[in-house]
């Protein structure tokens, strides 16, 4: 074991709950969007900043910070707050794709928002067989976090210990507050929110498309069913787990 300095970051995203039907359609549409929105978040992560693991809608990610903890924070700060725009580009993306399917899941990928949390302070690295764990308060301190008295779905918030480290960011609002936990003492934190977002894509819908969209998924089932050899061919496809009846009925409704 080890006891290191580090800048932990927690990207989470908000709104999920909110809307989900226990539906089979909407359950693996649902986390077909999750892992691709996180996907494209941690796309954007740069050495330092690196994945530790994913926590269900939510990614754990750390940064050691051995020396110079000032610049190594503000870079940390720079990727994360990349993580937004990022995030609702492919939300957008995403919105698109699915316009054939009106399950709850991808009717309501706009309400999908993304919340990201910074804190530094030690940690204890250790290894349990292949994997790395990160152990400690501070590790605590983060993840109690993300239960706290903001209002809004969408934010950045830094604890005190790591603002210290960074400059303000400007271009957003900030809000300074105090979060009070049983048995823990009062944290300090800031609280930033994004500006407006980037205007949606516009949705288009071509019934060519679709019956292309309807044969190519065709092949892709019959592809995976008979030869798993051909079944990577059809990766390509949007939400590559629905099932061919979500195609009929819309055709049909067109």
């Amino acid at each position: 074991m080890q006891l290191k300095h580090a800048a932990l970051v927690i990207v989470d995203i908000s709104g999920y709950t909110q809307f989900l039907r226990q539906r089979n359609l909407t359950l693996l549409h649902a986390e077909e969007i999750i892992s691709q929105l996180l996907e494209s978040v941690i796309d954007v992560a740069e050495f330092p900043l690196t994945l530790n693991k994913l926590e269900g809608d939510a990614a754990f990610l750390y940064a050691f910070m051995d020396d110079d903890y000032e610049k190594v924070a503000k870079d940390i700060l720079k990727q994360t707050v990349a993580f937004f725009p990022a995030f609702e580009r492919k939300a957008a993306e995403l919105s698109q794709d699915t316009a054939y399917c009106d399950c709850d899941a991808c009717s309501h990928i706009s309400r999908l928002k993304l919340k990201a949390f910074i804190h530094h302070g030690e940690v204890v690295q250790k290894k349990i067989r292949q994997f790395e764990e990160l152990a400690g308060e501070s590790v605590i301190l983060i993840h109690r976090l993300l239960k706290n008295g903001i209002e809004a779905n969408e934010y950045l918030l830094l604890t005190e210990s790591f603002s210290t480290l960074v400059d303000t960011i400007p271009e957003l609002k900030k809000e300074s507050r105090i979060e009070e936990y049983d048995n823990a003492d009062p944290v300090r934190v800031d609280v930033y929110f994004p500006p407006a977002k980037i205007p949606p894509l516009k949705t288009q819908s071509y019934t060519p498309q679709k019956r292309s969209m309807l044969m190519a998924q065709t092949k892709r089932l019959f592809s995976h069913a008979l030869d798993k050899s051909k079944a990577d061919k059809f990766k390509h496809i949007p939400n590559k787990k629905v099932g061919v009846w979500a195609y009929f009925k819309d055709m049909l409704g067109s």
